[in-house]
C-alpha cells in the first residue's frame, strides 16, 4: 500500500553528487556534507518560494562558554513549511565555533552567527528526509554513488533512490563490449527514466498505466527482448511492494 506519510520523503531523500563534498574533522570525524543552496532549491521545488512556501524563525541564539577561551555560537530555529494547505513546524539547533584555537593560535570567525544558521536549516530539512541518503550511510557505497551520478546526468529532474541492482551494471558490460548496440546511452537513459517513473507510482492503478501508456510502449520498442523483460520484471516487483499478488489462475497457468 502507498504511505502518503513518505511523499515528501520519497521525492527529496536523494541527493545529487554533484552538490555535496567530503570532509574531515578533528577526531577522525569524517562523512559528506551537502550544499547548502541546493538543499534550499529543493525545498523550494518541494514547498514553493521561500518567505511563501517555507521558511524559518530564529528562536534563540547565545554565545556559550566552553574551556579556556573557546566560545560556541548557537542558534535555535523554527523552521516551517506548506503542505496540503497546512503548516508544519520544526525546531532544530545550529552551532558553529566562534572563538578557538587552531594550529596557528587564536582566531575569531565572524561569519559563526551565519554558519550556525545554515546548519539548523540543513538539520530541519534532514528531518523531513532531505539528503537522507547522506544520514542513512547510503554515501558510504561507491555504487550507490555512481548510480546516483547516471541518475543525475541529464539534470536536477530526477526524483527518487538510486537502483543498485546488479541488471543495470550488466547491460552496460554488454554494451562496451559490443560497439554495434543499439542505442548506446539513449537506451540506458530510456530504462533508468522508466524505472524511476515505476517507482515512483504510488498505488497499483499507477503502475498499471504507466505500462500501458504510449510513452512507456515507446520506450519498450527501443529494448531489447532481454530489457523489455528487465523492466516487465521491475514492474512486477513494484506491483508487488504496492500489496498486487498475482491471480489465481495466473499462478496455475505458470505452473502448467
Amino acid at each position: 500500500m502507498s504511505n502518503d506519510n513518505l511523499k515528501i520523503w520519497n521525492a527529496v531523500e536523494a541527493t545529487d553528487p554533484k552538490y555535496t563534498k567530503q570532509f574531515n574533522r578533528g577526531g577522525g570525524f569524517k562523512g559528506t556534507a551537502t550544499n547548502a543552496t541546493y538543499l534550499a532549491k529543493k525545498a523550494t521545488q518541494q514547498f514553493g518560494p521561500l518567505g511563501l512556501g517555507w521558511g524559518w524563525n530564529v528562536i534563540d541564539e547565545k554565545y556559550q562558554p566552553g574551556n579556556d577561551q573557546n566560545v560556541i555560537h548557537v542558534l535555535r530555529i523554527k523552521l516551517w513549511y506548506m503542505l496540503d494547505g497546512k503548516k508544519g513546524e520544526i525546531e532544530h539547533y545550529g552551532q558553529t565555533q566562534f572563538i578557538g584555537k587552531n594550529k596557528n593560535g587564536w582566531y575569531t570567525d565572524e561569519e559563526a552567527p551565519k554558519k550556525s544558521l545554515t546548519d539548523a536549516i540543513s538539520k530541519a530539512l534532514s528531518g523531513l528526509g532531505f539528503a537522507a541518503d547522506i544520514h542513512l550511510g547510503m554515501y558510504d557505497d561507491n555504487r550507490y554513488v555512481n548510480d546516483l551520478m547516471r541518475d543525475f546526468r541529464d539534470g536536477d529532474e530526477f526524483d527518487g533512490g538510486a537502483d543498485n541492482d546488479n541488471r543495470r551494471d550488466d547491460r552496460d558490460d554488454r554494451r562496451d563490449d559490443d560497439p554495434g548496440a543499439k542505442g548506446g546511452n539513449r537506451i540506458e537513459d530510456l530504462i533508468v527514466r522508466a524505472e524511476t517513473d515505476i517507482r515512483n507510482c504510488q498505488d497499483i492503478k499507477a503502475v498499471t498505466d504507466l505500462m500501458n501508456s504510449k510513452d512507456m510502449k515507446d520506450a519498450m520498442a527501443e529494448m531489447s527482448k532481454g530489457e523489455v523483460a528487465d523492466l516487465r520484471a521491475f514492474a512486477t516487483e513494484r506491483l508487488k511492494d504496492l500489496g498486487w499478488s498475482k491471480p489465481a489462475k495466473d499462478k496455475e497457468a505458470a505452473n502448467g
